[in-house]
């Protein structure tokens, strides 16, 4: 196991296990609005850090029709999770939300078996299994298919999947992708401006301030999650992101003060005795299976 992989791949999902309680301090603004501030200050933080790093002008030279597809298909997937998470939070579903983060590891082990080949012992498959079972026990609990959750799931499992695959260290690659959706970004936030529904420089300074700073939020785990698909299996990836959706469950019941049935915690419940099963099996089994990437 590579433990700076491991590294980043905690730091990730703990950035975005609280990604909730900043978010919730942007309510004024719009899940669209706060979308579009996202990608465009993304793309400034960003630009900074390869201007000041030198990577910019390299950047430029291996760009081809090939490479952009393939960032214009990540930056498509990532700004469905990122506009979905954001209606989610603001309008107080963000135990919902906390689901589909849930269902992610196991979408991520599915793309890792099929896709790279990734193996997982029989304790770690049985880790799997239990939490399957506890995400079917919860979505058959809901009576409805919950949308957000499994749109936050497969959109992002197909993202991890890019960028296991894609060629462009982690900077340089988010890079592009916001800068592909930059143009569509700005448009909309133009738009919203004509028709007066900006939160922008029409609240309080610390609004703006936070809505700057969602560039650096957004942007730092994105990084830490390029950098640990490098080096981590999929699967174990997708099991330890759900370090993340406890966190972000946590804060929706005893923060946001949202609704938790029993049947619910039970389903919850279920799917974390699967985590512990899965990582019991990742300990006994020190050089888990993967292709590198």
């Amino acid at each position: 196991m590579d433990m700076h992989g491991l590294g980043f791949a905690l730091a990730t999902y703990f950035i975005w296990g609280l990604l909730p309680l900043y978010l919730a301090l942007l309510k004024p603004a719009s899940a669209l609005e706060i979308l579009a501030q996202r990608i465009l200050w993304s793309l400034v933080f960003l630009l900074a850090w390869l201007l000041l790093s030198g990577h910019l002008r390299a950047l430029m030279r291996r760009l081809d029709l090939r490479l952009v597809g393939l960032y214009a298909l990540a930056a498509v997937l990532i700004s469905i999770n990122w506009g979905v998470y954001i209606l989610a939070v603001t309008t107080n579903r963000t135990v919902e939300a906390s689901l589909g983060y849930f269902i992610l590891p196991i979408v991520n082990v599915i793309i890792g078996r099929i896709a790279l080949g990734e193996r997982l012992s029989s304790v770690q498959a049985a880790g799997v299994l239990t939490a399957a079972a506890g995400v079917t026990y919860l979505c058959l609990g809901a009576q409805s298919v919950p949308w957000i959750a499994f749109t936050l799931a497969l959109s992002f499992g197909f993202y991890g999947l890019i960028k296991k695959t894609a060629p462009l260290p982690a900077a340089e690659g988010l890079f592009l992708e916001t800068a592909i959706l930059a143009l569509p970004a700005a448009v909309l936030l133009w738009i919203m401006g004509m028709r007066g529904e900006l939160a922008m420089l029409h609240g309080p300074v610390s609004l703006d301030l936070l809505l700057a700073g969602s560039g650096m939020v957004t942007v730092v785990p994105l990084i830490t999650f390029a950098l640990a698909a490098k080096r981590v299996p999929l699967s174990t990836i997708g099991m330890l992101q759900y370090l993340a959706p406890t966190l972000q469950f946590l804060i929706g019941v005893f923060v946001f003060g949202e609704l938790l049935t029993e049947a619910k915690l039970a389903g919850f419940a279920i799917i974390w005795c699967g985590l512990i099963v899965y990582l019991y099996g990742l300990a006994r089994r020190p050089h888990p299976a993967a292709l590198p990437g």
